[in-house]
């Protein structure tokens, strides 16, 4: 008997868990899609805000201090994408189970 790949092992338990799965209603899908269209527009908000400090910084510092703020915000970006986007799958992972 040959040994699984990794891959398929995975693949096996994505199976699995799907099948336990209750298939989702029309209106959860749409629930789903609205969520994800609200946090891709909050993410987009926050990047285009972020990109406008950053012009600011260029124009009203030196560039060594422009470069540090710069470097700062992305940072920054960087850490609210990642809550948004856990608190969207959070919200979605609620629809999916029928508690939202």
């Amino acid at each position: 008997m040959a040994m699984k790949s990794a891959l398929e092992l995975a693949m096996e338990k994505v199976g699995k868990i799907q099948s336990d799965e209750e298939p989702l209603t029309d209106a959860q899908r749409q629930r789903i899609s609205d969520l994800r269209k609200q946090y891709e527009a909050k993410i987009a908000e926050k990047e285009i805000m972020m990109q406008s400090e950053m012009q600011k910084l260029v124009r009203n510092r030196p560039p060594q201090e422009a470069m540090m703020g710069v470097q700062q915000l992305r940072g920054q970006f960087q850490e609210t994408k990642k809550a948004l986007q856990q608190e969207a799958e959070n919200k979605v992972a609620e629809v999916r189970s029928g508690k939202a």
